[in-house]
């Protein structure tokens, strides 16, 4: 189970079985289906998959860390964030969603600073490094990860798996 994270407007804890409706509802957004590697179509069976299994299998076996960001405790879901550990020490890859509701406010401007300040702190994770990816053409994610200092790396030939084929990638790096 991920440690709470506080910021003066969220909470971060682990995603729970109550939030299985609000990742269905908010993971039906035509952004969020073009820009995030989730089912697409996405069913309820995909969220209670994601809530019951996915959260659950990253934290036994310490391979990835998921937040739900919320307006305060016991509020609903309104987006995740997922600290993946890479194969290189001290370091790992953030992934974040949040629903169409809940943009353009700072909300994941404001909970990414928590978790990347949680993985750099020596009483944190102790990460040196992180790494973002996201589609080519993702400015919004982009402009995101700039805004928290992440540099965008100049490997113009990297893509990733999506949805099963080989699509054009932007990474970028934030070092502690």
């Amino acid at each position: 189970m991920p440690p709470v994270l506080l910021t003066a407007r969220l909470v971060l804890d682990a995603p729970n079985d109550g939030d299985t409706q609000a990742v269905f509802e908010l993971c039906q957004d035509p952004e969020i289906q073009h820009w995030v590697p989730i089912a697409s179509p996405f069913r309820l069976s995909d969220a209670e998959f994601f809530i019951t299994s996915y959260v659950r299998h990253g934290e036994l076996s310490n391979s990835y860390t998921t937040w739900a960001l919320r307006e305060g405790a016991g509020e609903p879901l309104e987006g995740t964030i997922e600290l993946r550990r890479d194969m290189a020490p001290a370091s790992a890859s953030i992934g974040c969603w949040i629903g169409a509701p809940y943009r353009r406010r700072g909300l994941m401007k404001e909970a990414l600073s928590a978790v990347t300040e949680h993985a750099f702190a020596t009483d944190g994770l102790g990460l040196k490094r992180l790494r973002w990816q996201g589609l080519a053409g993702n400015a919004g994610s982009a402009a995101l990860a700039g805004a928290l200092g992440f540099t965008l790396d100049a490997d113009a030939g990297t893509s990733f798996d999506f949805r099963g084929e080989q699509r054009a990638a932007w990474t970028a790096t934030l070092r502690a």
